[in-house]
């Protein structure tokens, strides 16, 4: 298509309502909202980035499975997942209609549900620069005149991530999405924006983001001067005319080859780190749920949906019975000998031989022998065609330089394979590709700001927060609510990492059901939780519970004979004397 009949076409192009198009834009605007009630913005990583940049994609062809996992990995306040996941569901229920006739090329089809990630990229590395960028996209939502957008954009973009990475076609979509009118989209691989090119105009380097405000101005320039239309997406749908008009996708293509621009990660699949650390609140299924990653990991692929964890579990046990799987505890004792590798002392007659009775004739050798790690890790490279998982349960209660020493660096992913020599055994170690390390995080024992950063570096963080929609009746009481209150004012009161997990309201045979074993859960778990969190401020436990003076009793002093200090006396209630009502309460009278 010429020049002169393109801008023909573009002319009877009519505009595209944000809203009316596939759900994007809404999604984008409500990701950011939830973000500008964040306000520890250093724990913004890529991540984050990897879920906003996903639902700018539009996520109306992917399963909802894929949404609830980045939502979860991201650093929104928990209740702002829940309150995100259910704004979407509403999104793409009823809103993502595709009302603009736009039809969906297969090219284009694969390029938008096809899930990505930028934890291998550049930008990655520098954690900073996305905390910047997500500052720019809250300070962009309450600014609506192009030239305070623009202008806002050009002093931001320029100042702090001139090298960091920062990819133009996840910030321009990003941003197209905020503010459709103004933003065009630029920088990808796939359309490499063929309609500005195929006008004729002068763009500066496309993939640079110092210069994709000026671009912006241009494009903008361009449009009100030739067009009636305002929203920069009408562009990017003709890009993708053009490319798929230019010719056909190659059937069974192979990948290309990385080049050095940033689009070698832009369709990057999800793949499963060597290193993981399951962390959250206590009761969120970790532990439970490292029994399910590890099978996962092992067969390299995900376990069914429906399947029974009495199933999952029975896999598991074989695994662990064969040696591919092997589960230890850090704690505070736990040393590098008992870990890597020590020396031991062995008794030995004259001929060398060992011997259990020591005499005359005997005497004491020290022998190096291998500690959990290195004996696993030993056997995972004898069979490089199986894999092996390191399950450490309790990972942050270990002290982190004394149990791995040199190993801290060998169990990075591009470390893998590296040998070292190990200083009692004086031999060439290596820590193999195919052994996965898996472990789990309690944040209300220890926080996870406080976490080694040779550590943190090496893994990959999920976060497991309560799920009360596992929840169900207990008897008339609605756990499900009763969980969320609860934890929406430890959040408030305390913090989110010492959230209470829904697995105290579960058993073998899943949530609770009656009203007795729901006066023992939290006689004997939830309220001495409480009493940990906030020590000896009954005061503020009370205010978690919505209490009647039921679950804590106050008290005035009987026996004092002089009291004039107001102070009171807490007991704790008599659990056969709590009711249904007085549970509802804690959710119901606010």
């Amino acid at each position: 298509m010429d020049k002169k009949m393109l801008i023909d076409e573009l002319k009877r192009c009519n505009d595209i309502q944000p809203d009316e198009f596939d759900g994007t834009y809404s999604s984008v605007r409500e990701a950011v909202e939830c973000y500008a009630k964040l306000k520890k913005t250093m724990l913004i990583d890529y991540k984050d980035l990897d879920l906003l940049y996903y639902l700018s994609l539009g996520i109306w062809k992917t399963d909802k499975t894929e949404r609830r996992t980045r939502i979860q990995n991201s650093h929104l306040l928990h209740f702002d997942k829940i309150n995100l996941d259910s704004a979407l569901e509403k999104i793409w229920s009823r809103g993502a209609r595709m009302l603009f006739n736009h039809v969906i090329d297969k090219r284009e089809m694969e390029f938008l549900s096809n899930p990505l990630t930028f934890k291998n990229s550049l930008v990655a590395e520098k954690p900073e620069s996305i905390q910047f960028f997500f500052k720019l996209c809250i300070n962009l939502s309450g600014l609506d005149s192009d030239s305070k957008l623009l202008d806002t954009a050009q002093k931001m973009l320029t100042a702090q991530v001139r090298d960091s990475g920062l990819p133009v076609f996840a910030v321009s979509r990003i941003l197209h999405c905020l503010r459709p009118n103004t933003f065009p989209i630029l920088g990808e691989s796939a359309t490499d924006s063929a309609v500005f090119s195929a006008m004729g105009l002068e763009l500066k380097k496309k993939d640079d983001i110092t210069q994709y405000i000026y671009n912006c101005r241009r494009i903008q320039e361009f449009r009100d001067s030739h067009f009636r239309f305002k929203n920069m997406r009408v562009f990017d749908v003709m890009s993708w005319k053009l490319v798929n008009a230019g010719s056909p996708p190659a059937e069974n293509k192979e990948p290309e080859p990385k080049e050095k621009t940033l689009a070698e990660y832009q369709m990057k699949k999800h793949e499963a780190s060597l290193n993981q650390i399951l962390y959250g609140p206590p009761g969120t299924g970790k532990t439970y749920n490292v029994v399910k990653y590890a099978v996962e990991l092992i067969e390299g692929k995900k376990t069914a949906p429906d399947e029974p964890y009495s199933a999952v579990r029975a896999r598991y046990d074989k695994y662990a019975a064969s040696g591919q799987i092997k589960f230890t505890t850090f704690h505070q004792s736990l040393s590098y000998e008992e870990f890597v590798e020590g020396i031991r002392p062995v008794v030995v007659d004259r001929y060398g031989n060992d011997t259990n009775t020591a005499h005359a004739d005997t005497t004491v050798i020290y022998r190096p022998y291998n500690g959990i790690f290195k004996a696993l890790c030993e056997k995972a490279s004898k069979s490089p065609n199986m894999k092996f998982v390191a399950i450490i349960d309790e990972i942050n209660r270990g002290n982190i330089s004394r149990i791995f020493g040199e190993l801290i660096t060998l169990i990075e992913g591009s470390k893998r394979g590296t040998s070292v020599i190990l200083p009692y055994s004086q031999t060439d170690f290596t820590v193999p590709k195919n052994l996965y390390i898996l472990g789990t995080m309690n944040t209300a024992d220890r926080s996870i700001a406080m976490l080694d950063t040779a550590l943190r570096r090496r893994f990959d963080f999920i976060e497991m927060m309560p799920q009360p929609s596992l929840l169900g009746d207990c008897d008339g009481v609605d756990l499900c609510q009763l969980l969320t209150a609860l934890n929406e004012r430890i959040e408030y009161y305390y913090d989110r990492e010492h959230a209470i997990g829904h697995a105290y309201f579960m058993n073998s045979g899943g949530c609770i059901r009656s009203l007795n074993e729901l006066r023992e859960v939290f006689s004997t778990k939830i309220i001495p939780l409480l009493q940990e969190y906030f020590f000896d401020d009954y005061e503020r436990i009370k205010l978690v519970l919505n209490d009647d003076n039921s679950f804590i009793e106050c008290i005035s002093p009987k026996y004092i004979k002089r009291f004039d200090s107001g102070q009171k006396l807490y007991r704790l209630g008599n659990p056969m004397n709590w009711n249904r009502e007085q549970f509802v309460n804690i959710y119901s009278d606010v």
